[in-house]
């Protein structure tokens, strides 16, 4: 049996037709693999292994005792005793020049404080507030977070 012109030629642009749709399938899969690999090789976050960053320090702040705004002449009093954690190990005389100015600091946000603000979020506000200008006294230093160890009022 012969075939005709017609047929042969529809054959073979059905073949073609097939075989650009397989190539152009797997050149989008190859294509897809690659952006997936790169993707994950290039936006990796890779850790930091530097011993001075990665050594955290704790160091005390001595006790604060300072009196609130009553509005009304009666004296509220707030005891705070707290610790800074420090990124990295810092220069011991440098912190004890640097003390003052913290204290000063935490007097001066807590003389300006009503005994209603030190119930709930207010100690957080107060934490956040105290933890932003720790920050800009240890410029240098990373300060890390602020713990507060003991907080009465009376």
């Amino acid at each position: 049996m012969s075939t005709s012109p017609d047929t042969a030629d529809e054959t073979g642009k059905k073949s073609k037709k097939r075989m650009f749709l397989l190539v152009s399938g797997g050149v989008i899969v190859a294509l897809a693999t690659l952006g997936v690999f790169g993707f994950q090789k290039f936006h990796r976050q890779t850790p930091v292994h530097d011993e001075k960053k990665a050594a955290l320090t704790i160091v005390s702040i001595p006790t604060i005792v300072s009196n609130l705004d009553t509005g009304d002449g009666r004296a509220r009093y707030v005891k705070i005793t707290a610790r800074v954690q420090t990124q990295g190990a810092p220069d011991a005389a440098k912190m004890a020049l640097l003390m003052p100015q913290i204290q000063d600091a935490f007097q001066t946000c807590l003389h300006g404080m009503r005994p209603d603000e030190m119930e709930g979020v207010g100690i957080y506000r107060l934490r956040e507030t105290m933890l932003v200008q720790i920050e800009n006294i240890l410029a240098p230093l990373p300060v890390r977070d602020l713990f507060f160890v003991e907080v009465l009022v009376q």
